[in-house]
């Protein structure tokens, strides 16, 4: 035998009378780390040079590690010698724990901590997909990015090609709409 179900009519939205009351809550950063630049920035400021962020994080290229940093480390035996250690510039994998020294040394806010592992475009790419999307060799974002590369006779040769053709395909296009 089969039971069908019986329509019940959906409960009415709830309203309230007066102030709503409020969620207590945190709110936090999410901050957002290319793992090339934190890599930099432990070589600079910890001393730490040529720290290999992907393979603390035991990851490949392409995972995005999460840590929250809140500035405290737990309380273990030897926890204070590990801090004493990562403030002299001694490696470790725990780069949590790294994140929570330079917290509690004022280097960086407290927040989520997400490290992108994926490796960089070449910049031609980066301009070519900026081309593609504002065909405009003159547009601000395109301006921005050959200077920041100008020095890369490389990169300035390929992109004036990469004009060219852009330049060329929008006059085709304007000339076939006649």
């Amino acid at each position: 035998m089969l039971r069908r179900k019986r329509y019940r009519p959906l409960k009415p939205i709830p309203t309230w009378k007066g102030p709503k009351p409020k969620l207590p809550m945190a709110v936090s950063w999410v901050c957002r780390v290319h793992f090339r630049e934190l890599e930099a920035y432990l070589a600079k400021v910890l001393k730490m040079q040529d720290y290999d962020v992907r393979l603390a994080t035991g990851g490949k290229g392409g995972m995005i590690p999460e840590f929250t940093v809140d500035g405290t480390v737990p309380p273990a035996a030897n926890m204070g010698q590990q801090v004493d250690n990562i403030r002299r510039g001694r490696r470790t994998r725990d780069l949590g724990l790294i994140l929570n020294v330079l917290c509690m040394d004022g280097f960086i806010p407290i927040g989520m901590y997400v490290i992108d592992t994926n490796e960089d475009l070449e910049p031609i790419n980066t301009y070519a997909a900026l081309l593609n999307v504002h065909h405009n060799p003159l547009h601000p974002a395109c301006i921005a990015l050959k200077e920041k590369h100008k020095h890369d006779k490389d990169f300035m040769r390929r992109a004036k090609a990469l004009e060219t053709l852009v330049l060329e395909a929008k006059r085709q296009a304007k000339e076939s709409a006649i």
